[in-house]
């Protein structure tokens, strides 16, 4: 169990009033914090050097209760017009931002809501709804169950005579105290932020957002949020560690090689649904030669390792392995001054479209190739402003049918997905809502 810790600033109820405890008193009798935070204008600190009202009565009260407080003065002798609310707001926000930082884990911080000038408590009110720092907010109702009106002599005030005749040192009295639940909202605010992040599949900006909140939201939820980041980076084995622990099956096509593809794909598709067309260009090529590949084993019964070796993790054609076969007389034929290089998307139709029999395929893998020819280099290569109108007017296309093509490729490949898994990150992210509710938003 971890030490309690009370802030509190000082108001003219405080030590004692009206025979009762003040709020701070109070909250010290009730709580018995280990350490106690005075916050002392220039008002306040006329008393306290006159005669150390509330370090004194505070002694008495561990003295009564057999507690060791350990006080801490925090003077302000410059702050003399106490109402102002924004003044307070800076000054308590340096505060408990200095106390925080010698907080263990386990700490617990109180602030008295209750005592001071109605800057002080509107300021602390404000940073309580903000959740800006992890405190327990605790009013104090006053003993006449209404606000303090009458006059009473604060000036000439004895400490022992007070503390005698403080009726809150009876056994039976009566705890005044209400811990305050004030709607967070910078938390409600930060919850928000990361759906709307998240519908708009800006994974990293919601994760980030997410571990501000740090124990508000759930670990799922943050793994969850974690595992759509990786996810967009294609990084299935940390998912696959994330998905082990919290299950949340995120990926509809299951096996290796094909999940690695149909991932891709949706990469591509929400590149394109985040209008990052220019990026969605650049990744045509990877996943054309990786689908023309298997069509061209698949749909033609070539075997690329036969007539190819590889060389640094990519296929090259060899010359030697291509003698006399009916696809070096197709790539020869295709091809003037053929050179036995890298295999591309280009050398792929060519063999499909003189060894398939599937004319719609041949067609649209036609239309592929030509979009990447056309607009993928210029997109690489050059600083252009890419549009829907920018590829429409360079390739007949629209950006939506280039993926409608891709998506046709990949069932021809044999990536026989339901209409419903091109879904899959619309379905992520209902799963990432559906666990950022149980953090109580």
């Amino acid at each position: 169990m971890g030490k309690k810790i009370l802030f509190s600033p000082i108001g003219n109820t405080d030590p004692i009033k009206y025979f009762h405890d003040g709020s701070m008193l109070h909250i010290a009798r009730v709580y018995q914090p280990d350490e106690i935070y005075l916050y002392l204008t220039k008002e306040m600190l006329v008393h306290h050097d006159k005669d150390n009202r509330y370090v004194r009565t505070v002694e008495l009260l561990g003295e009564k209760l057999n507690h060791q407080f350990t006080v801490h003065i925090i003077r302000n002798e410059k702050m003399v017009n106490a109402h102002e609310y924004d003044v307070f707001y800076d000054e308590f926000h340096a505060i408990l931002s200095e106390i925080e930082k010698g907080m263990d884990k386990d700490d617990i911080l109180l602030v008295n809501m209750a005592s001071g000038t109605p800057g002080m408590k509107s300021a602390l009110v404000v940073m309580a709804t903000l959740a800006e720092y992890r405190f327990l907010p605790i009013q104090v109702a006053s003993p006449q169950r209404m606000s303090n009106l009458e006059f009473e002599e604060r000036v000439e005030y004895d400490v022992e005579t007070n503390w005698e005749l403080d009726e809150d040192n009876k056994e039976e009295f009566q705890n005044r105290c209400k811990e305050t639940i004030c709607k967070n909202l910078m938390q409600m605010l930060k919850l928000d932020m990361i759906k709307k992040h998240v519908l708009a599949y800006d994974y990293h900006a919601a994760y980030e957002v997410a571990k501000e909140l740090k124990d508000r939201v759930p670990d799922e939820a943050l793994a969850i949020l974690e595992a759509a980041v990786e996810r967009v980076k294609l990084n299935q084995n940390r998912i696959t560690q994330l998905d082990c622990k919290y299950h949340f099956s995120l990926f509809p096509v299951k096996e290796g090689s094909k999940q690695k593809i149909f991932e891709y794909a949706l990469v591509l598709q929400l590149k394109l649904k985040r209008e990052e067309l220019a990026d969605f260009l650049r990744g045509i090529t990877p996943i054309s030669d990786d689908l023309l590949e298997i069509i061209v084993e698949n749909n033609c019964g070539i075997q690329l390792k036969n007539y190819c070796v590889l060389r640094k993790d990519a296929l090259v054609w060899n010359q030697k392995k291509l003698e006399n076969t009916q696809v070096d007389e197709i790539l020869t034929k295709e091809f003037t001054n053929f050179r036995y290089d890298m295999v591309s998307s280009i050398h792929l139709k060519a063999l499909i479209k003189n060894m398939s029999s599937d004319d719609v395929m041949k067609k649209k893998i036609a239309s592929l190739v030509q979009v990447e020819q056309r607009v993928r280099n210029v997109a690489a290569h050059e600083i252009v402003s890419v549009t829907p109108e920018w590829i429409k007017e360079r390739t007949g296309l629209k950006p939506q049918e280039i993926m409608d093509i891709i998506r046709f490729l990949c069932v021809k490949a044999g990536i026989g997905v339901k209409r419903e898994d091109w879904d899959s990150y619309e379905l992520m992210n209902d799963k990432i809502q559906e666990r950022l509710l149980r953090s109580g938003s």
